[in-house]
């Protein structure tokens, strides 16, 4: 990481007080039967997104902001990812939603470095939970969810 991108964050951090975590949305999906694991060719494919932005908290006279993170991420697993459209076995995406309040000015570039790495990183325990627990429900053999590391292939 960079100097300047470790300012950026720093600056966050400083300016921001986490409020809560919350799963907004989650889909968990069974494509084509799943083959026996002696047949089995199949890869895990990752999704990652993040989207955010600042709101009003409370009225005019308390008046505040919150950031709010949307963490989107997803795995699937496939028969071969080099086709242009795979064949899906199954997998299991989720929104979260990680809601901060901002407790001092904070730059906008600050904000999208600081969304881009510590909100993934607030969310990553409760995503690995999530997917062990549905992926476990469903009889299916485990996903590898990663530790995190910061990179957006985690």
């Amino acid at each position: 990481m960079s100097t300047a991108d470790s300012t950026l964050l720093q600056q966050a951090i400083a300016g921001l007080r986490l409020n809560d975590i919350v799963l907004y949305e989650s889909h968990f999906f069974h494509g084509e039967p799943f083959p026996e694991a002696e047949e089995l060719a199949a890869v895990q494919q990752h999704k990652r997104g993040v989207s955010y932005r600042v709101t009003a908290l409370g009225s005019e006279e308390t008046a505040g902001k919150r950031l709010q993170v949307v963490v989107a991420l997803g795995e699937r697993v496939v028969d071969d990812a080099s086709k242009d459209e795979p064949t899906i076995y199954f997998g299991v995406e989720a929104e979260y939603m990680v809601i901060y309040e901002l407790v001092a000015d904070v730059s906008d570039e600050a904000l999208h470095a600081f969304s881009n790495l510590n909100a993934v990183h607030n969310v990553w325990p409760f995503w690995r939970q999530h997917v062990f627990d549905l992926i476990g429900k469903a009889r299916l053999p485990p996903l590898q969810i990663p530790l995190f590391s910061g990179g957006a292939d985690d």
